[in-house]
């Protein structure tokens, strides 16, 4: 019975979603560092993109209601990414390197007793002649308790798709000065 009671209060929960956006605020985490510079550019939402049912501030879901936040998922993810970047060394700001991205899947799978969460971006550094000098998809999965905090699920999953990014040879190799 206690599982019905707390499956209901969880669903109820996301229902309300729908009617009022989340106001969520990245906090960066990672205990990685790097070494680089770039500038962060605009990153794209592609869900909402190929699917008109589909908001630009909403994570797509299996259940009842809509995650929705206060801003779209592009601002919040490109936030995300110059905040987690700048926490881990990486000098973010004018730099000959720009950082860009399409998050191609952001889903909440969220029937039953757990969140099974996916999160897939792929990212471009361009030089600033226009050379692409990286562009490569990271694709994070996650299970999470249904019950817990899910701003605080929504934000381990961003940073560890961040961290996919930041831990690539090739991405700090392209955002590095030439000596």
């Amino acid at each position: 019975h206690i599982k019905k009671l707390a499956l209901v209060s969880f669903v109820a929960t996301l229902a309300g979603c729908s009617g009022q956006p989340l106001t969520v605020t990245y906090t960066p985490s990672s205990t990685l560092t790097a070494e680089g510079s770039m500038d962060v550019g605009s990153f794209s939402y592609r869900p909402s993109e190929i699917n008109p049912d589909i908001r630009p501030n909403q994570i797509r879901n299996t259940a009842i209601g809509s995650i929705l936040f206060d801003d779209s998922i592009a601002n919040y993810f490109e936030r995300a990414v110059f905040t987690e970047a700048r926490f881990t060394g990486i000098k973010v700001g004018k730099s000959d390197t720009k950082l860009t991205g399409e998050i191609k899947e952001f889903l909440a799978d969220d029937l039953g007793y757990s969140v099974d969460w996916t999160l897939d971006v792929e990212y471009t550094v361009t030089e600033k002649d226009g050379t692409v000098c990286y562009s490569r998809s990271h694709d994070v999965r996650k299970t999470t308790n249904k019950f817990v905090n899910i701003i605080g699920s929504l934000n381990e999953v961003m940073r560890l798709n961040i961290e996919r990014v930041i831990s690539d040879k090739n991405f700090i190799d392209c955002i590095q000065p030439e000596v």
